[in-house]
């Protein structure tokens, strides 16, 4: 017998005239139909159950010629290597043959443009979580060239690709802003009207599943675009960032050029056989490199950027020996610290030693291949600088007593017992009383050092001298001169003091001067005197020639050997003159200056007449003319 086809509900008691028997033949029917139902019979139900079938669209073609514009291609959605079934879709190649109907994918990231009535109605496709999704923009300028458009639409994103065009289509024809024949022209379906139902976009698709693409939104590739073109994540591989920037500098080899064409991709043209590529010439050998560098190790990575770096500078210099920069030079160090890890804005420190690494893995560039356990040993100097320097700058710093003589007030302490310094010795450069001056420079070659005695203030009597009035020619401490001799002085003048220079050596001016031997005896008076007239007899110096730039100034060499200084946190350089290049001061002849000082002030001090030599006009003066005069 075939089971019923349901149970019978049991009425509670007292409904319908049946007692509590009546409920037994129910049950039994009851656990009958569920001793026949099994479980595996109720799975096989349901697998036999299908799922919905998706059916494709088909895309509706309107007898109108094509106008639009493809910006971007886009890229085809893959789920396992396949395209979901709702990203496709049905359409006609051919508009004479209505039968033959070809499967098209919708890419996501596809944009493109129709123009109507001299403006761009714009449509955007992006991946969605259910499929794609679309987008319409129409944007009229302002007429009178303003920021503010006259009239702007931009649509949600929608996964409906029919409403959101009956809704533009709507939006347009209620605005005015299109005539009629434009909104004719854009009654059509939209994937057919931008160009997705296109033969040529879906070959496009296809082509970048076997052959590479490089986009370009803009005028050149962006290193966004260079990642993507390499198949590589912006984030993941950010360690080998210099193999995308290597590959979007490197040139095209003869005979490629390049150029942008459909869809915002570039092209490369071969000039000998009129072929064009979508392939970079270079592309395999970057990409095996990008993979060759995931591949190793930390070490073995470093060294092989080490290496292209050296290849690059010997390529750079057979190509423009004459322009060449030398290689320890601030474009070369800053990139070895970006090799090593090293911040030079913050590790200003770090610069010497990198420039140390660079002759010594040129040398071993030219002896040979370098060696993995020579990166390794790089990398342990790099940490034990920054070690040291971690632990000087915990350290107190220690104050020369030489600072004051450049700047502060106050007394000057000799560096030996602690009394006050009466000389300054510039070959030791150290501030010494003269007991101890005595003491230490009693034998050796320290006997032929030379002090600089301080002078007393004219005021105080107890303070070094350290700055002299230009007006009175005193000679004044800090102190005394700031707070009692500056309020003296005409004020109507504008009067600076001349610096004391104590730490200049008479010996060097000498040698500058030639008069190498110390039996000529140059007073630094004289020395600033033939420096600068307008000093006379003040013991002030002009600044040395080189200073002190601070630890963010490093010294280099340009390609003639000439010595300037670069700053790696401004990007800035500049030049300061070499005492090597600079033409030493002529001896000067104490006999003849003086004589001419007692013929000056001997005219001078004469009432008698005296001639000028004959003048004419574009004739110089006669060289004997003192003669000529001494005769009249």
């Amino acid at each position: 017998k075939q089971p019923p086809s349901g149970p019978s509900i049991p009425l509670p008691q007292g409904q319908g005239g049946r007692g509590p028997s009546a409920e037994r033949p129910s049950m039994k029917a009851l656990n009958k139909i569920r001793s026949t139902l099994k479980t595996d019979a109720i799975e096989e139900g349901t697998q036999q159950l299908a799922p919905p079938e998706f059916k494709a669209p088909i895309i509706k073609v309107k007898p109108q010629p094509r106008k639009h514009k493809v910006i971007s291609y886009g890229y085809r959605v893959l789920v396992e290597e396949e395209v979901p079934e709702m990203y496709n879709f049905m359409y006609m190649p051919d508009q004479e043959q209505p039968e033959d109907l070809h499967r098209g994918c919708i890419p996501a990231g596809f944009s493109a443009g129709v123009p109507v009535d001299d403006q761009m109605v714009y449509f955007y496709t992006r991946e969605g979580s259910t499929g794609p999704e679309y987008q319409v923009v129409y944007t009229r300028p302002d007429p009178d060239g303003g920021d503010v458009p006259a009239f702007s639409m931009v649509l949600e994103w929608t996964d409906d690709v029919d409403a959101v065009w009956v809704e533009t289509l709507q939006r347009l024809e209620d605005s005015m802003e299109l005539s009629e024949d434009a909104l004719n022209f854009l009654d059509a379906d939209p994937l057919w009207l931008f160009g997705v139902a296109d033969p040529a976009t879906q070959r496009a698709l296809e082509k970048t599943a076997v052959v590479p693409m490089l986009r370009c939104m803009g005028q050149r590739p962006c290193i966004e675009e260079w990642f993507a073109y390499l198949n590589a994540d912006e984030k993941g591989d950010i360690d080998y960032k210099w193999v995308v920037e290597s590959f979007a500098e490197v040139e095209l080899p003869q005979p490629y050029t390049s150029f942008k064409g459909v869809g915002c991709v570039v092209c490369y043209l071969n000039n000998e056989t009129n072929e064009t590529t979508w392939k970079h010439p270079f592309y395999d050998y970057f990409a095996q490199l990008l993979n060759h560098c995931r591949r190793s190790t930390s070490e073995e990575h470093i060294k092989l950027r080490i290496n292209r770096v050296l290849w690059s500078y010997e390529a750079e210099s057979q190509t423009d020996l004459q322009n060449q920069m030398p290689l320890v030079s601030p474009k070369y160090v800053k990139t070895l610290s970006e090799i090593l890890g090293c911040d030079l804005m913050e590790e200003p420190y770090m610069v010497r030693t990198l420039k140390t690494f660079l002759k010594a893995f040129s040398q071993m560039y030219h002896e040979g291949e370098l060696d993995t356990q020579e990166v390794k040993w790089c990398q342990e100097i790099v940490e034990n600088e920054r070690a040291k320097q971690a632990v000087a700058r915990q350290m107190p710093f220690e104050t020369d007593p030489t600072e004051q003589l450049d700047t502060g007030a106050g007394q000057v302490y000799c560096i030996q017992c602690g009394n006050i310094a009466s000389c300054y010795c510039p070959e030791c450069g150290d501030c010494l009383c003269d007991q101890c001056f005595t003491f230490l420079h009693a034998k050796g070659n320290r006997a032929n050092h030379e002090p600089n005695h301080f002078i007393p203030c004219a005021i105080c009597k107890v303070n070094p001298a350290k700055l002299q009035c230009t007006y009175t020619r005193g000679k004044y401490c800090t102190e005394c001169y700031t707070k009692k001799h500056a309020k003296t002085l005409p004020k109507f003048l504008e009067l600076k003091p001349l610096k004391i220079d104590y730490k200049r050596s008479a010996k060097e001016d000498r040698k500058k001067l030639g008069h190498p031997n110390s039996e000529v005896t140059i007073s630094p008076v004289d020395w600033a005197e033939e420096a600068d007239p307008e000093i006379k007899e003040t013991f002030s110096k002009p600044a040395p020639l080189e200073t002190t730039l601070g630890e963010k100034w490093h010294a280099f060499y340009d390609l003639r050997g000439v010595k300037y200084y670069f700053n790696f946190e401004t990007q800035e350089s500049m030049r300061r003159p070499q005492d090597d290049l600079i033409c030493p001061a002529a001896s000067v002849d104490v006999k003849a200056k003086a004589k001419r000082k007692e013929i000056v002030g001997f005219m001078a001090m004469s009432k008698d007449p005296r001639l000028l030599p004959e003048w004419h006009d574009g004739v110089e003066a006669n060289q004997g003319g003192d003669d000529d005069v001494d005769e009249k």
